[in-house]
């Protein structure tokens, strides 16, 4: 009778203590809930001032000034992003699934946008010419608020499709909104090309043919050319890289003809299979043009970033390689310059595989680089690492704008808003439509606003 009342009274020791685990499972969940619900809360309280004139409504007002609190330097403070109230942006003529906003870009003004959409992996393989490709490219433009479509762009190819991302796989547009460039990897059975269009009042059309780079002493059609590429500020220099190009080609425009300038820019020291020309990007003159390569010494990454005199093309400095990579970072996986050149930062999304804020093993954290140059010297500035990350995060996708530094964090779940980082460097705090959400490395703080961005990698 002792060992069955024992029995009992362990059993319903298990379960009681089950029972207060559930609870506590649940009140977490019930925390998290709530937590998310405030935060939307805040949202459509911003977006409500947003709608009314700060000055004559007071809880707009309220809202607004709420949104400027910062607690401390260094120190977590509230996350709202800003939302405006407009439908979202989806081509019309697509191929089946289109996967539009796979790229996307923006002229200097904010008022012409182009969205990528290659269609799924693989959907040219063996297509032919006289189909045409999966892929395309939209154009839409803003006018008093509100988003058109004004074209799709689609550009010519002879040849049969093949593996990888079709047309929009990557996209570029120069500061006016008049040159567009599409990236297609697959073009060729993965040879892979670029196509340069122009806009005229309202119309667009193809100028000249596909970019193809080449270069002597090596394979003449590369694969994958085309997944990733840049234009400069004016529209006359453009750069294109690939999926196993293990470089990059720069193009110039001379009237309406474009050119190959020089040979395919491979930078020195890379160890082993460094996939470099995975990532491009230009300066706004396009005299500095920066190649990420995210297989670099055993998937550590790296960069290498090139300048321009005249027409002849140089690497600067060594590799670049942020130091206190946590891993196998793949860095390069993204890059972006700044207006002037002078700043540069590198995406590592594989970065901290191990990072326990990560629920479920849903992967690493992800980390960025910043490097600047004086006097033609790079040097390592800051590692950006996000804090309160929900689910894997991954610098996938990077941009720093003309006017400061900025930094996009790809969340690789939808649900999850495009936070930037940005270096206050003594220029203010642009507070109207920006809010400071989390920030680590010292002197950088983390940034959600506007929608006024642009992606080249996915």
């Amino acid at each position: 009778m002792a060992r069955t009342v024992g029995r009992i009274l362990l059993t319903l020791t298990g379960l009681a203590i089950t029972g207060f685990l559930l609870l506590v499972l649940i009140g977490l969940l019930d925390r998290h809930e709530q937590e998310i619900t405030a935060g939307l809360s805040r949202i459509y309280q911003r977006y409500l001032a947003s709608q009314a004139d700060p000055s004559s409504n007071p809880r707009a007002r309220a809202a607004v000034e709420g949104e400027r609190a910062v607690v401390g330097r260094g120190r977590q403070v509230a996350m709202t992003e800003t939302f405006q109230d407009q439908p979202k942006l989806v081509g019309t003529g697509a191929v089946g699934s289109a996967n539009q906003g796979m790229a996307v870009a923006l002229s200097a003004d904010g008022n012409t946008a182009i969205v990528g959409g290659p269609g799924a992996n693989n959907a040219d393989r063996d297509r032919p010419a006289s189909i045409g490709p999966a892929g395309a490219a939209w154009v839409f433009t803003r006018s008093g608020g509100v988003w058109r479509q004004q074209a799709k762009l689609v550009g010519t190819t002879s040849e049969y499709g093949g593996g990888l991302w079709s047309q929009g796989a990557s996209v570029a547009v120069s500061a006016d909104g008049n040159t567009a460039i599409v990236g297609g990897p697959s073009d060729n059975r993965t040879t892979g090309a670029a196509w340069v269009f122009t806009r005229s009042s309202d119309g667009w059309t193809q100028q000249g043919n596909k970019l193809v780079g080449s270069g002597a002493g090596e394979p003449a059609l590369p694969p994958g050319q085309g997944m990733c590429v840049a234009v400069s500020a004016d529209g006359k220099t453009a750069i294109v890289g690939g999926w196993r190009t293990e470089g990059a080609w720069v193009f110039t425009r001379s009237g309406s003809v474009w050119t190959q300038q020089g040979k395919k820019l491979i930078g020195t020291g890379a160890v082993g299979n460094a996939r470099q020309g995975m990532s491009v990007a230009l300066s706004t003159d396009g005299n500095t043009a920066i190649v990420g390569g995210w297989s670099d010494n055993s998937k550590t990454g790296a960069a290498w970033v090139f300048t321009r005199s005249g027409a002849i093309w140089t690497q600067q400095g060594k590799k670049l390689v942020g130091t206190d990579a946590l891993g196998s970072a793949r860095q390069g996986m993204s890059v972006a310059l700044s207006a002037d050149g002078n700043t540069a930062i590198v995406g590592g999304p594989g970065d901290n595989p191990w990072d326990r804020s990560v629920p479920f093993g849903l992967g690493a954290a992800g980390a960025a680089w910043v490097f600047t140059r004086s006097g033609g010297v790079w040097t390592q500035q800051n590692k950006l690492v996000s804090t309160g990350a929900v689910g894997r995060l991954g610098n996938e996708a990077i941009y720093l704008s003309s006017e400061q530094l900025r930094h996009i964090n790809r969340y690789e779940r939808s649900r999850h808003t495009l936070p930037r980082w940005r270096r206050r460097r003594g220029m203010g705090i642009h507070a109207q439509r920006r809010l400071l959400v989390a920030g680590q490395a010292s002197g950088w703080e983390r940034r959600c606003e506007g929608p006024t961005i642009s992606v080249c990698r996915q």
